[in-house]
Parts: C-alpha cells; structure tokens; sequence
C-alpha cells in the first residue's frame, strides 16, 4: 500500500516546485516586489544604488577644475558598478544555493562569491542595508551575528526576506516570542494567507503525539511553529533541515537527545543519516521536501496525512489514523475549495492519504463513503492542477 502512494507522490511532486515557486506572495503588498522565503531568493534586481560623491581637497588644487570634476563623477561611476555588481553577485549565488533540489547548504564556491560581495559592502557603505543582511546570511542563525540582522530590521522592517530570517531565528534559539510576534506581523500583512495557516493546522494535526515533524523550508516553517504554538502541541518537536546548517541549533538538537551527523553540510544524505540515526525519535517528514530527499529510504516511508512517518510500522496504525484525520481533524469537504497561490499549490499533497482511505472504504466495502471521498480527491486534484496526472493513477 505504501509503495503504491510513494509512486503516487512522486506523480505529484510539482507541488513541491509550485509551492517554492508561489511562496509568500502577496499581491496586495505593492511596496515590494512578490518573493518567497529563503529556501528559494528571487533573482536580484539592480536597482539603482546612491554613493556619496567625495569631491576631495585634491581636486581642488588640480589646474584643470572641468577635468577635477569629470575625475570625481568617474569615480563615483565606478563605485556605483562596483555596488552593482556586488549586489548581483550576493544575490545571485544565494539564490543558486537556495534553488538546488539536493541540497539546503550552500557550496564553497556559492560562499567565496558571497563573502567577497559582502565585503564589498562592508567596505564601501558600511551603515546600509545590504551590509547588515549579507553579513548576516553568512552566519545564519549564530547569535553572535543576530545584531546585524537586527540593523537590517531597522533599515527594512517590512522586507519579507528580513521577517522570514527574524521568524527563523526565533524558532532557531527557542525564543518563540519572537518567532510569533513576527509570524502575526505577516499573517497581518497577508504574507502568510488564511489558507496557508489552514495548511500549517492540517500539518501539525497530520503528527501523532511526541512525533518529530522535519520541514524543509521557510515556507512550511513559520507558519507551522505558529500553529504548533497556537495549539498548544508542546510535545510535537519541529526540525528544520535549513536551520541545521547551523552548530548552534545541531548543538540544540543534541541536548534534546537527537544524533546528528558529523557534518553542517546539508544535503539529501545528511538527512538520510539523520532519519536513520534517530529512529526511536518517530519521525515525521513533511511532504514538501523534493523528492530526491525521499530516494534511497522510500521503503521505510509510510503517507500519514500531510507527512511521510519513518520506519513506524511498529508503533502506528497508519490506515486508522489516515481514517481519522479525513473524518475528524481535517476540514474534508473545504480540501478542494481554490483558497491563495499559496495554498493551491500545497494541496497536492492532501491526495496520497485521500486516495488511501478511498481504497480502504473500497476494500471495506464502504461504497457511498467511496463516491464521497472520491468527490473530494477530484476537487483536490482541480484546485492543485493534477487532473492529469490523477487521471494516470487511475489507469
């Protein structure tokens, strides 16, 4: 049965990229341009960048003043390129990083472009925003550099890409004041939409108790941990593989019982070992994670809601529980209304545990349980764009 959903998921892993794609978007914010959050950047713009032009004493005593002033606007040409291209280059290789389907850390060389562009920064405007955020992004989640994150806030207080590293800081060092207070701030904005937060509940309802559910990004991160905390699920342990690049939160971890790998490179194998390596931690693997993640453990993965459970086939009676979330936690029949971006593009994967409880009813027999849940699976499959390939299960 959990073979025949796993191929089902990998049908649908579009929801994956959809989602990555639509995250955080808010049409009704016009002072900013639509992004997502960290686990994938937009491509840099090249806005226009202000340098102060230093006209020195120097120039004065030149004999030519024209030349003296054709000398200072080359050179504050210059500085503005420089800028320029600094801006592009950080931007850049952080999006690269963020966009890989293997991996959540950043490579060698992705790091060197970056720290080179943020010295650039550091150099010629040391107060501005980009000084402050790029240093920042260098060290994620280090206390030590939470200062410059925060001069960042003070310079862009509404940048998305600004709240989403406060929010994940705050869950990073356990200060879930803060990982809240901004999460309402977006919710408020309607970075995160009604039917995203809808999602998120769906998710933490999907985790039995004192389960261990693992995100993949920003996008399931901060609304989760604000649903988490809204309902008051104090025994559900979140994990997010962005935030282990960290040894500050790998270091958190390890105190709270959980075997790490030795390693801060995150990639697909280091989650592997990290599913193996804690196993009596009953692991719950959000769908969202690209599917590459799942290859090479897919038999010790069983659908369970809106997660896949590691290797609990002992502790869990997946089909009852499936039954129950469709019948009792989830809000069934409002599954395939079209809500925001954001959410269509989730619903996908309400449609592995959907199509098991549809061929439970059929082997129970249920046949005006099966016409219902089919219903549903089908408004599903419309709001999240996979008719086609439901269609292809099906065969």
């Amino acid at each position: 049965m959990h073979r025949y959903i796993f191929l089902v998921l990998f049908i649908l892993t579009a929801a994956y990229s959809s989602a990555q794609n639509n995250v955080y978007q808010n049409n009704s914010n016009k002072n900013e341009p639509l992004q997502q959050d960290t686990t994938r950047v937009p491509a840099p713009q090249l806005e226009e960048i202000q340098v102060a032009t230093k006209k020195s004493k120097a120039y004065r005593t030149v004999s030519n003043p024209k030349f003296a002033e054709e000398s200072a606007d080359k050179d504050s040409n210059a500085s503005i390129q420089q800028l320029k291209s600094a801006k592009y280059q950080f931007e850049s290789n952080y999006a690269d990083s963020k966009h890989q389907l293997t991996r959540r850390s950043a490579s060698a060389e992705e790091i060197l472009n970056m720290k080179q562009s943020a010295q650039i920064y550091a150099n010629m405007l040391p107060g501005s925003f980009e000084k402050h955020f790029y240093t920042y992004l260098l060290s994620k989640y280090d206390p030590k550099q939470f200062p410059e994150l925060l001069q960042a806030a003070k310079l862009e207080p509404t940048k998305t890409e600004v709240q989403q590293e406060l929010a994940a800081y705050g869950v990073a060092v356990n200060d879930q004041e803060l990982a809240d207070s901004v999460a309402l701030q977006m919710i408020a904005q309607n970075k995160i939409s009604a039917g995203l937060l809808s999602y998120a509940t769906d998710m933490v309802n999907s985790v039995p108790s004192n389960g261990t559910l693992l995100l993949h990004g920003y996008t399931e991160l901060i609304p989760v941990n604000y649903e988490k905390n809204t309902l008051g699920r104090a025994d559900l342990q979140l994990i997010s593989v962005d935030l282990m690049q960290s040894p500050e939160y790998q270091a958190s971890l390890s105190s709270r019982g959980y075997i790490l790998p030795n390693s801060t490179y995150v990639d697909t194998t280091f989650v592997q070992n990290f599913c193996a390596l804690n196993v009596s931690k009953n692991l719950y693997l959000s769908m969202s994670f690209p599917k590459e993640y799942f290859q090479g453990m897919s038999s010790a993965l069983n659908p369970v809601g809106l997660t896949f459970a590691y290797d609990q086939s002992a502790s869990l009676d997946y089909n009852a529980w499936n039954i129950s979330l469709v019948e009792t936690k989830w809000k069934k029949y409002e599954l395939g209304i079209g809500k925001d971006q954001q959410s269509d593009a989730l619903s996908a994967n309400y449609l592995p545990a959907l199509l098991s409880v549809s061929r439970l009813y059929e082997e129970y027999n249920k046949t005006e349980d099966v016409k219902e849940i089919n219903h549903i699976i089908m408004s599903v499959a419309t709001r999240a764009h996979k008719t086609g390939q439901l269609s292809k299960i099906k065969r």
